[in-house]
């Protein structure tokens, strides 16, 4: 059908053909000859323009551009009216949020009466629903996070709810019996109170309860004499000087001492001019091993209990121009006589200040104080039972533990055995014709010796003695080097003259 039949009404294009009668649904697949099924796409309709529906045609339409044209519209003016929305709508996403807090009581309690818990409280204007969160505070025991969920709240003996008029900075709000005070609100807030014209008073303190005052420690008044004693103390109080820090570093002067017939070993590290003293413990002293005496730091010449305000400088501590062979250190009204020093210290002072001390160690050799000798357990003889590095075990520690083997020695010497044919080294008759093959193990040391069986000899053969270690007279365990052609060696109290060795 043509386009032209139809009339022509504003807002309406024609985009099919009315006077079709058939209006069964076509199928998007359709079958080819020979082939597979195919989807049939929709043809593309050209979409209908829309008709404005926001002109009211009780209005009629006033020209901006031409304000003297008479042209009259039939469908009303240009003033296009505001939509109409609902409240939800218009107040969606608009809260208003009030800081505050609420007194909590504590009972049997010696540090506090009562506890302030810091909270946040919502009001959502779209509904009318209030939601109170808590602060997080660190260590506070108390469960924190949401306080309130999000609902209506009535006000107390009325079925009404809490409008936004009733909040107000620095009142009291009544919320399910518990009082909350207000103490700020937030920007947005402000402004929406100011547009309704309620003006919101400033911001309060939140109060601090006995409790967490007790845990915050006062802030020390700064005290100028005082600071600058603690860094004249401390090494402070001048520029240091990186040059002697950097031609130094690493370089100590040690001095051995002692002190009331104890030793000590004074440190002088040269990069700052600072002392550590430490203690000389021998074992088994009865003292603490390293023990420090005395602190890295500058070391006064003279030890006062000063006063705030006292001019200590520079000159008042010691350097290591000042000490002296054969002098003494104090340190904090305690003398330590010098009795030497390392080779370092030696050739140091013998190079800058053309000075001897002489050269010793922290034993104490200088003043004649030896450590005593360490007394050790001698352990008991052989019984003869079992293995002697195992019955060892039990006598040298409380929890016996496997001998320990040289494993590389095993692998290296594994099924290295050396043979010897031996004879009784005697003049006996019944014992002279006996023969004897000695077996020694390179692999753990070990050796056994086996008795051929001979006929009419009344001996029986068989195994002599079994295979492990045995000592020589002088304790010793029998080795390799013990089995010469021609010579002799005891075993367990019998001698054996070697005869021969096999081709290994």
């Amino acid at each position: 059908m043509e386009s032209k039949k139809f009339p022509l009404l504003p807002g309406y294009a024609p985009t099919h053909d009315p006077t079709l009668v058939n209006w069964k649904k076509t199928s998007h697949v359709k079958l080819e000859k020979n082939s597979m099924p195919t989807t049939k796409k929709a043809p593309i309709e050209a979409i209908p323009i829309p008709i404005h529906t926001d002109f009211n045609p009780e209005k009629t339409q006033e020209s901006k551009s031409f304000s003297q044209s008479t042209y009259q519209n039939p469908f009303g003016t240009g003033d296009i009216t505001e939509k109409f929305a609902p409240a939800y709508q218009k107040l969606d996403k608009q809260v208003l949020k009030f800081n505050g807090y609420f007194q909590e009581s504590v009972v049997e309690s010696a540090t506090e009466n009562y506890r302030v818990r810091v909270v946040s409280i919502y009001y959502y204007l779209e509904d009318s629903s209030i939601m109170i969160s808590e602060m997080k505070q660190t260590n506070s025991g108390t469960p924190q996070g949401t306080f309130l969920c999000r609902q209506v709240v009535n006000k107390p003996g009325e079925e009404v709810p809490i409008e936004f008029e009733d909040f107000r900075v620095g009142e009291t709000i009544n919320i399910f019996g518990r009082n909350f005070k207000l103490t700020d609100c937030d920007k947005f807030t402000r402004n929406y109170y100011a547009n309704v014209g309620i003006e919101q008073p400033g911001p309060e303190e939140v109060p601090v309860d006995s409790f967490t005052k007790s845990q915050v420690k006062p802030a020390p008044k700064k005290d100028a004499a005082m600071l600058d004693y603690l860094e004249h103390t401390l090494g402070g109080g001048r520029v240091k000087s990186q040059k002697q820090f950097l031609d130094n570093d690493r370089k100590v002067l040690r001095f051995f001492t002692y002190s009331d017939e104890e030793p000590y070993v004074i440190h002088y590290y040269l990069a700052d001019d600072t002392i550590e003293i430490r203690e000389v413990n021998f074992a088994n002293s009865g003292k603490h091993s390293f023990a420090l005496l005395l602190r890295r730091q500058k070391l006064p010449k003279v030890f006062s209990v000063g006063q705030p305000g006292l001019d200590t400088n520079e000159e008042s501590y010691l350097t290591e121009d000042e000490i002296k062979p054969g002098d003494a250190i104090i340190a904090f009204g305690r003398s330590f006589k010098i009795t030497g020093v390392d080779e370092f210290t030696q050739k140091y002072y013998k190079k800058n200040y053309n000075q001897h001390f002489p050269l010793t160690d922290a034993s104490g050799a200088s003043y004649g104080d030896h450590p005593p000798p360490v007394a050790r357990a001698e352990p008991p003889p052989y019984n003869g039972f079992g293995d002697e590095e195992d019955t060892l075990g039990y006598v040298k520690k409380l929890l016996p533990e496997k001998p320990k083997k040289d494993f590389f020695k095993y692998v290296d010497n594994d099924k290295k055995t050396f043979r010897y044919t031996a004879r009784f080294n005697t003049q006996i008759p019944e014992d002279v014709d006996r023969r004897f093959i000695i077996c020694f193990f390179l692999a753990d040391d070990t050796l056994s010796i086996f008795e051929p069986a001979q006929k009419n000899s009344g001996v029986v053969g068989g195994k002599f003695l079994e295979r492990r270690k045995y000592k020589k007279k002088n304790g010793e365990f029998i080795t390799p080097s013990d089995f010469v052609i021609g010579g002799d060696v005891v075993i367990n109290a019998h001698s054996f003259h070697i005869l021969n060795a096999d081709e290994q």
